[in-house]
């Protein structure tokens, strides 16, 4: 069994519940001296929960673990980027986010390795019509990651699909070669919800599978806050939701074990193509 009951947050939200004060206090001493702070509007796809749904999952066949990846070429695609109106809460919390960033938040992505982005039998694409729905992507994702026949699939097949599908890093100020860095840091960094690759091997020797359904997905109430206090961010897709479910661990010879899990996802534009990619995910709890 593989249920690491810990909790963990790294460098999105992390930076963000650091710089939310600011914005709420640029935003007071705004309305107490009369300055003109804009106030951004909510837009109409934020903050709405979604209902409890399991998408089903390709089921990977026997020979999945020798299928030959498909290598996704970088630099053929951009995500769009925006310039948000300079108000004082803008200026306040990008200065924070840069400070935020640079202060030791960029080690842990310098010095990585990863597969590089790929799809296979055993995580295939994300349906085109899900990664244009942010609360659709985020349960198609969690699917994907989180449905896993250990014998027939391989730790670096599931990082070379989570590489396809990260979104880049756009707060603060991270330099762009690390930008794409951050999904897959935040998935290999202890405790995480991927087994390190000694651990893989044990699960797929045991037969292990995993099996996640009941999930639930809703706005985070911090990046809604943010939004409230007039910030937006350069990329127009970003947004993080707070994922919630069950998480079915069965294994030869042993009964099924089913946990609570929940973490926090950010969603943003993919690096590699039209629509929305992850950026990283963060705390992480098993109960």
């Amino acid at each position: 069994m593989y249920l690491p009951g810990v909790k963990r947050s790294t460098l999105v939200s992390a930076v963000l519940v650091a710089v939310i004060d600011v914005a709420l206090l640029a935003v007071a001493l705004s309305t107490y001296f009369g300055g003109a702070t804009s106030m951004a509007t909510l837009p109409a796809r934020h903050g709405r929960p979604s209902p409890a749904a399991t998408f089903k999952h390709q089921e990977a066949s026997t020979d999945a673990t020798n299928s030959a990846p498909s290598p996704i070429p970088r630099n053929i695609y951009h995500p769009l980027r925006v310039v948000p109106p300079q108000t004082a809460v803008q200026q306040s919390i990008d200065q924070s986010m840069i400070q935020n960033s640079s202060q030791g938040a960029l080690s842990a992505l310098e010095g990585t390795a990863f597969p590089a982005p790929a799809i296979t039998a055993a995580f295939p694409t994300i349906d085109a019509a899900d990664s244009s729905s942010a609360s659709l992507y985020a349960l198609a994702f969690t699917q994907e990651l989180l449905d896993i026949h250990f014998g027939t699939s391989t730790r670096r097949q599931l990082l070379a699909w989570a590489d396809y599908n990260n979104a880049p890093y756009s707060l603060g100020d991270v330099p762009e070669s690390l930008a794409t860095r951050v999904l897959c840091t935040s998935l290999t960094t202890d405790p995480s919800p991927v087994p390190s690759a000694t651990k893989w091997i044990e699960l797929a020797a045991s037969r292990v599978s995993w099996n996640v359904s009941g999930l639930v997905v809703s706005v985070n109430p911090t990046w809604t806050q943010a939004f409230s206090a007039g910030w937006e961010p350069v990329d127009p897709l970003m947004e993080i939701y707070d994922v919630s479910g069950n998480l079915t661990v069965a294994s030869s010879g042993d009964p099924a074990v089913m946990e609570s899990i929940s973490f926090a996802l950010t969603l943003g534009g993919a690096s590699l193509r039209p629509g929305y990619g992850a950026v990283a995910l963060d705390d992480w709890t098993v109960n």
